[in-house]
C-alpha cells in the first residue's frame, strides 16, 4: 500500500508538511528535500528520522545505518568492543574483499578534548553517545557513496548553539532514549522588590483534609530469595537444574553449598549454576572476555548466544563482565522468551540498562502483555 505522505509537487509538499507539523513546516520541507529520497519520498517517514537544527537537516544514527544497510553495500558490522571510556566498531563491503575490515574508535577521551563530555547528554548517556559517535564515523568512512555529507542529530547539536538542555533532549530523542531530570540546577534568583507594608498577621485557619497517599512499594532486588540452603536447591529445581550438575559446578569451582551464606548463594547461582554455557564449560576462566586466544573467545561467545540469542549482536566485553548480575540475566532470559515482534525493544532495553536494574526487567515483563 502506498503511502500518503508522498508529495508529487512543491504544493502537496506543503500542504503534507503543515499537516505533519504545522509548527515549522518549512524545516520539515528542508529535511524532506535533503533525504526525501532515501525514504522513497516518504515525508511521513522522514519526519520520523529526520531533524532540523537551526536550520540545518540532520538525521538520527539509527537512521544513517539504515540507508547504508538498504544500499546493499553492507557485507556486515558489529561492535568489537564498548564501554564507558571508548567504543570500537568494524565495518565491510560487499565490494571489497571478505578479509578487508574497517576498524574506528570514538573514545571518551576524544569527546573530552572536543569539549562535549561538558555537555548534559554525554554526562547522562555516555555510552549511547559513543555508540552513536563511532556510529555515523564509521558509516561515513566505509560508505561515502551512501551517506556522505550526511551528519547525525546529537553530532550537528554538539556543535550548535543552543542550551544545554535543548541539546540533551535532541540527543536523547535522536536515540530514543529519555533523560533523567536534572538534579544539580541553581535555585533560581528572585527579582529584587521595593519594601512592602507589613500587613497583619493572618488567622489561623483549620487545613483542609488531605487525601491519603499511599506509600511507595519498595523496589524489588531479587525475583528470587536465597536465604537458605533449603531455598537454593528448590531454585535450581524451579529452573530445571539438577543437584548432579550444581554439585558438578560447585565441585570444579572449590565451593560447597552447605557452608555458603544467602549472598554467597545468589552469587554462586547467577555466576556459575543458572547459565547453561558455563554449567557445561570444564574451561571456564574468570574475565574469559579479555583471554588472549580469540578462538576461545569465540567459543564461549557462540555458546552464549545459542543459549542467549538476545546477545548475538552484543560484543563479549559488553555482556561478559553482567552475566553475573541477577538483574542482568533475568532481563536477557526474559527478552529471550518473548516474540520476534519485541525483539529490537529488548535489545535496546538490555543495551543500555544498568546491570543491576531490575526496572528493565519489569520493563519486558510488561511490554510482554502487549
Amino acid at each position: 500500500m502506498n503511502s500518503i505522505y508522498i508529495p508529487t509537487n512543491l504544493e502537496e509538499a506543503k500542504e503534507i508538511a503543515t499537516l505533519l507539523d504545522d509548527n515549522r513546516p518549512a524545516d520539515l520541507l528542508k529535511c524532506h528535500a535533503a533525504f526525501g529520497g532515501h525514504f522513497g519520498g516518504d515525508m511521513g517517514l522522514v519526519s520520523t528520522q529526520s531533524y532540523c537544527l537551526k536550520g540545518k537537516p540532520s538525521l538520527g544514527a539509527d537512521a544513517m545505518a539504515g540507508i547504508c544497510r538498504r544500499s546493499g553495500l553492507v557485507r556486515w558490522w558489529r561492535v568489537a568492543s564498548w564501554t564507558v571510556d571508548h567504543c570500537t566498531m568494524h565495518f565491510t563491503r560487499t565490494d571489497e574483499p571478505a578479509e578487508i575490515v574497517h576498524e574506528y574508535t570514538f573514545t571518551i577521551e576524544m569527546a573530552n578534548a572536543q569539549g562535549l563530555t561538558r555537555n548534559r547528554n554525554w554526562q547522562q548517556m555516555p555510552l549511547q553517545m559513543l555508540r552513536s559517535r563511532v556510529l555515523t564515523m564509521g558509516l561515513r568512512a566505509t560508505y561515502p557513496d551512501a551517506v556522505s555529507g550526511i551528519y547525525s542529530a546529537d553530532e550537528i547539536a554538539d556543535n550548535t548553539d543552543m542550551s544545554d538542555d535543548e541539546r540533551a533532549a535532541i540527543s536523547a530523542e535522536s536515540l530514543g532514549e529519555e533523560l533523567k531530570a536534572p538534579t544539580n540546577r541553581a535555585p533560581r534568583r528572585q527579582a529584587s522588590r521595593p519594601p512592602q507594608p507589613v500587613a497583619a498577621p493572618p488567622q489561623p485557619v483549620a487545613a483542609p483534609p488531605q487525601p491519603k497517599i499511599d506509600p511507595p512499594k519498595p523496589k524489588a532486588d531479587s525475583l528470587y530469595k536465597f536465604d537458605s540452603e533449603e531455598s537454593f536447591w528448590e531454585i535450581a529445581e524451579e529452573h530445571s537444574i539438577s543437584v548432579e550438575a550444581v554439585n558438578s559446578v560447585a565441585k570444579r569451582q572449590g565451593e560447597e553449598v552447605a557452608s555458603m551464606s544467602p549472598d554467597e548463594l545468589e552469587a554462586f547461582f547467577y555466576k556459575f549454576v543458572i547459565h547453561r554455557s558455563v554449567r557445561s564449560s570444564w574451561s571456564w576462566i574468570e574475565r574469559w572476555w579479555e583471554d588472549d586466544r580469540e578462538d576461545f573467545i569465540e567459543a564461549i561467545h557462540n555458546s552464549t548466544i545459542a543459549e542467549y540469542p538476545v546477545l548475538e549482536d552484543a560484543p563479549p566485553s559488553f555482556y561478559g563482565p553482567r552475566l553475573h548480575e541477577p538483574a542482568f540475566v533475568e532481563t536477557v532470559r526474559q527478552a529471550c522468551s518473548m516474540e520476534d515482534k519485541h525483539q529490537h525493544e529488548c535489545q535496546r532495553t538490555i543495551r543500555y540498562m544498568e546491570a543491576d536494574d531490575w526496572s528493565a526487567y519489569y520493563k519486558l515483563v510488561e511490554l510482554a502483555k502487549s
